[in-house]
Formats: structure tokens, sequence, C-alpha cells
């Protein structure tokens, strides 16, 4: 595996106690940044900084795994990392052009995104398996996705 993010020393979520955050990717400065609603200073701390062309763009956790999962437009990828800044996979690459959106159902176990290149809606396992195509027709440019964990 070849370095994709250098790590921060800062540990996020289940690893530090943290347990209201605010998650969020810079592209220009290209880092994941977050910041703890659990103290009385809003001020954001980077978690990844990203190496080489990578321009990161949409970002979200997995509370079971305490782990990120982030798009890279720049590179075309799904790409992921433990809080505690091991372990960075890359899961999806292929036939992703512009993953500008995704959300994560970490009770399902599944990660969904959209791609803006691709014109479309795809759903995958959050350990790189069971790609499928959810929506391909009547889309132009998808965005960001959010699901509805109440409602299913």
């Amino acid at each position: 595996m070849f370095p994709l993010t250098q790590f921060s020393s800062i540990k996020l979520c289940l690893t530090a106690g943290v347990d209201r955050f605010i998650l969020f990717t810079d592209a220009d400065n290209k880092s994941t940044k977050f910041v703890p609603l659990d103290s009385n200073s809003f001020a954001p701390i980077t978690l990844f900084k990203h190496i080489g062309i990578q321009h990161p763009i949409a970002v979200d956790y997995d509370p079971v795994e305490d782990r990120v999962y982030w798009s890279d437009v720049a590179l075309g990828r799904i790409i992921s990392a433990f809080c505690d800044t091991t372990t960075v996979k890359i899961l999806f690459t292929c036939n992703v052009q512009s993953p500008d959106g995704l959300a994560i159902d970490y009770v399902g176990r599944n990660i969904y995104w959209t791609d803006a290149g691709t014109n479309r809606i795809e759903v995958g396992r959050l350990d790189g398996t069971g790609r499928k195509l959810l929506i391909k027709d009547e889309l132009d440019e998808p965005r960001a996705i959010v699901l509805d964990e109440r409602n299913g």
C-alpha cells in the first residue's frame, strides 16, 4: 500500500471520547478536519492531511469501526481510514470519475455515493465489495446524498 494521506496525531471520535462533532473536508487545503462540539472551543482540528494531487470532497463517518470515508475527485476514488490514522484503504476506483457525495449506512454496512462524472448513484459494502448501480437514468451531475436512518 502506498501513502495517500499524512495523518496528524489527533485521535477522533471513539478513540478520543468525542461524542459530538462536525467532520468536513477542506479541498483547497487538502485536509479532513473536525470540530468537537463537546468543548467550548469550536476551532477546526486537522485529522488527515492529504498528499499529492488528491482533492477530497465528501466525507462521512462509521461509528461502528471508528473509520472515516471520503471521496477524491482528482483521482476518482472512494477511500477510508481508521480515525486512529491507520489502515488507509482504497475501496472503489473503477469507473468512478467525480464522486461528489457519499453517505454511510453503518447499520447495513453500506456506502452510497453520487458521481457527477458518470451521472450515477451507486452503493457498495464498507469493505469495498458488493458494488451495485442504483440509479443511472435522468440524473444530471448528482452532487450530494443523505440517508434517512429513521425510516430506512
